[in-house]
């Protein structure tokens, strides 16, 4: 059994899932998980306490990553911006003369994952609809990948997708049709 907070703004009425012993207020019945709520409390201290350095830590990878990229292939674009309100493990690139479905698959025999849209839309074969609100068009959007970093990816990583990425780029490009 898992452990959750819910935080609700007073005067927010909710449907219990479960009824019965009307513990927790009668929003949720059975015995409460004392070990699991324990180390929820424990795992949520840590987050909070480590949060500004691992903001910096994934921002700092995001950069890199950017600069690598930019490096590498010349015509890229940032969709998003450098800096500002941004969320720090997020970049999302468009590489001109591509199509996103075919860097996927050569990025994904490398061994890098990235996608073709966002997170809410993972499995959809379509133009990103945020990349659209945007202002790009269909074939911009469908030349762009996110790539997503948290604090468990390093520099090598970046490192790694450095010295394959010219040659990914460069086969997207060749079975190009647009």
């Amino acid at each position: 059994m898992g452990v959750a907070a819910l935080v609700l703004k007073k005067g927010v009425d909710i449907t219990p899932l479960l009824h019965g012993g009307g513990q927790e207020r009668d929003i949720r019945s059975g015995t409460i998980n004392a070990a699991g709520i324990a180390s929820f409390v424990s795992a949520t201290g840590s987050a909070m306490r480590d949060m500004e350095s691992n903001y910096q830590k994934v921002f700092a990878l995001r950069a890199k990553l950017i600069s690598t990229i930019q490096g590498q292939v010349s015509d890229v674009r940032l969709n998003s911006p450098l800096e500002g309100e941004i969320l720090p493990g997020i970049a999302n690139i468009e590489f001109p003369s591509t199509e996103s479905d075919s860097m996927l698959l050569l990025f994904d025999a490398e061994g890098i994952a990235c996608s073709t849209g966002s997170a809410c839309s993972a499995g959809v074969q379509e133009a990103s609809h945020v990349l659209i609100a945007m202002g790009r068009s269909e074939a911009q959007a469908r030349s762009s990948l996110r790539f997503s970093l948290g604090i468990s990816n390093s520099e090598s990583e970046i490192e790694y997708l450095e010295a394959c990425i010219k040659r990914v780029i460069d086969r997207a490009r060749a079975a190009y049709r647009g």
